[in-house]
């Protein structure tokens, strides 16, 4: 099992770089409850990320540090 709690704070930057460049493409974006989100990226505060979620038509608002990973253009950063 992996342990989502000790992710670096090098990753976590990673991932956030990686959404903010995104330049409009969705994602694949991985959550510490296990969730899968196909995403795009929306607009962020110092402590959330909003998205739009693809697979459920809506907008979601998500913790930062419940971000565990990112798949973008065949490029993984963090627990995928």
């Amino acid at each position: 099992m992996l342990n989502l709690s000790c992710m670096s704070k090098t990753t976590q930057n990673k991932i956030m770089k990686a959404i903010r460049t995104s330049g409009g493409r969705f994602f694949g974006l991985y959550t510490k409850a296990g969730e899968s989100i196909n995403a795009q990226f929306v607009s962020e505060t110092p402590s959330y990320l909003n998205v739009w979620d693809r697979n459920q038509n809506e907008y979601r608002k998500l913790a930062k540090a419940s971000v565990t990973g990112l798949r973008l253009q065949g490029q993984r950063i963090g627990a995928v």
